[in-house]
């Protein structure tokens, strides 16, 4: 793994240093990082929420409610979908709406299905609104005002140049899908709960800067001290106390589980465990998922294995990872495709091969817009859409080796030349001598860390192992004690996953080290930690 230095800058004032290195240099945006608005506060303007559509949207939704049309929430099976869809049904239920949640399943497909709106229209539906999708729904949408459906899209995916047929369109790339029902639920008068507004933001691993970045930092107060059965017996399930709850228990604890039933089998499980007010059905619930959870686990590790024996067997250089196969199994392609991406450092495109149409997911690294690239191929493609990290798509099987042509000469052009090796982004280097806890305590001034606003990386050069020992199961773990060579200051460290390195960790030994700054508590007293990320020799 390289490491690229952030800040090659004397860390005369560290917290300066950091901000900068996450593109925030002014005092104006420094202020309003450290002290973001409270979400209560934030307008449309504040969003890039075109306010005429908003006031369309609400005064559609108020009529609706009066005349007691029949409304659908049409929803999405991820984490941000299922609390997007829980916050905007649950509002419209509280103002006394004739309105039912809608979840498609995988099988089914990301976004609204022309089919779907007329099977709505055959119920008699006067309303659809659509939540974290809808913004490139052109069919659906013109097949719903060909039925005479009302539609109302609410969405954060990037959207194209034109836009669909709607009644309202409330769309920015400012928040999550969760984030953007939970500003119409606002906008209709609903009481703020940020708890599900919040999960679904760090679950669909958005930014925490500006708007996203308010609702999380207010909003884990919310999510720790939620009321909700389901949620309060899905921490009891991934073995984490309320109290502890941030960005990593929600991102790699809590949100992997709402997700798991839509990828292993029916996602309405999950939109049904956050809003049942029944602690005894929670259990069971919250139960089910987590064993569903683990069987996405070993399918993951086992697909992931096969996509990478693939990948090398069949190509092992170019630029764009793209693997298909009748083995992979669409809930998890797109996990599958994220590990790979971490691994090599490219853009991954994995394909679950149908007999007919097959399904795809992408992942990519900050230098590939994926979802630009999928767009330029939108004439082999059925729907497709999502951001510049993270996209999908329908298309018909046999156009799959002319998309891969395709794709792989788009990247071998935009990426010609680049160094496509792991890379770990760290800070700026700093003495073991300069970490105290007065250090730590301004650090936690930046939190909540996250997509955008990563957790400080910093670097120490030349430092000795005083101690070095593996641990966890069959020594994957390290438990290192080290010393700086200047002052002869010595911090424990904990090396998850480099366990293979212990044969060359001989103790007197001098190491480079690249970590994060952790806090442990114990019996009242706190002593700082190193987290180490790499070791160079």
């Amino acid at each position: 793994m390289k490491w690229k230095i952030i800040s090659k800058r004397p860390a005369t004032d560290l917290i300066k240093t950091l901000l900068a290195n996450r593109g925030l240099k002014t005092k104006k945006e420094i202020e309003a990082f450290l002290h973001p608005p409270k979400p209560e506060s934030l307008t449309a303007k504040h969003l890039a929420i075109a306010p005429v559509q908003l006031i369309k949207a609400v005064a559609r939704i108020k009529k609706a409610v009066k005349d007691k049309e029949k409304i659908i929430v049409y929803g999405d099976y991820d984490a941000d979908g299922i609390c997007a869809t829980a916050i905007l049904w649950e509002t419209l239920y509280k103002l006394g709406a004739s309105a039912m949640p809608f979840i498609p399943s995988r099988e089914e497909g990301y976004g609204m299905k022309s089919a779907r709106v007329e099977q709505l229209a055959q119920e008699k539906i006067d309303l659809i609104i659509t939540v974290d999708q809808g913004i490139v729904a052109f069919e659906a949408a013109a097949e719903a005002k060909t039925l005479k459906i009302d539609l109302i899209i609410t969405d954060h995916h990037l959207p194209e140049k034109k836009k669909p047929a709607a009644k309202a369109i409330i769309h920015t790339t400012q928040l999550s899908g969760a984030g953007v029902a939970w500003y119409l639920a606002k906008s209709l008068g609903a009481k703020a709960v940020l708890d599900l507004a919040t999960i679904g933001t760090v679950g669909d691993i958005v930014p925490l800067k500006g708007a996203n970045r308010s609702l999380v930092k207010y909003g884990l107060a919310a999510v720790r001290q939620t009321a909700r059965p389901g949620l309060r017996s899905l921490f009891r399930v991934a073995g984490i106390e309320s109290a502890d709850i941030g960005p990593y228990e929600i991102g790699f604890l809590i949100g992997p589980r709402l997700n798991a039933s839509g990828r292993m089998d029916d996602p309405v499980d999950s939109l049904r465990l956050v809003c049942t007010p029944n602690a005894g059905r929670a259990d069971e619930l919250a139960q089910k998922l987590n064993l569903k959870n683990k069987d996405r686990q070993l399918l993951m590790a086992s697909l992931t294995i096969k996509a990478k024996e693939l990948w090398l067997k069949e190509d092992g250089k170019s630029s764009l990872i793209f693997v298909s196969h009748e083995s992979f199994q669409q809930g998890v392609v797109g996990l599958v495709a994220g590990k790979l991406m971490e691994e090599f450092h490219r853009p991954v495109v994995i394909v679950a091969l149908g007999k007919e149409f097959s399904r795809a997911s992408a992942r990519s690294i900050e230098e590939f817009n994926i979802v630009k690239a999928v767009r330029a191929c939108a004439d082999l493609l059925g729907s497709h859409g999502g951001h510049p990290r993270a996209a999908g798509f329908t298309i018909a099987t046999k156009n799959i080796a002319i998309m891969r042509r395709r794709l792989i000469a788009i990247a071998e052009k935009k990426l010609k030349g680049r160094d496509l090796s792991p890379t770990l982004k760290i800070d700026l280097e700093i003495d073991l001598e300069s970490l105290n806890l007065g250090l730590y305590r301004r650090l936690a001034n930046l939190e909540p860390f996250g997509e955008g606003n990563p957790q400080p990386v910093f670097a120490t050069r030349q430092v000795k192992i005083v101690d070095a020992r593996t641990v966890g199961a069959d020594g994957r773990h390290l438990k290192l004690k080290v010393e700086s060579c200047k002052s002869k200051v010595i911090f424990d460290a904990i090396a998850f996953g480099l366990g293979h390195l212990y044969p060359q960790l001989s103790s007197g030994k001098l190491i480079d080290i690249a970590y994060n700054l952790e806090l442990n508590e114990w019996s009242g007293h706190q002593k700082l930690q190193l987290k180490i990320k790499d070791v160079k020799f």
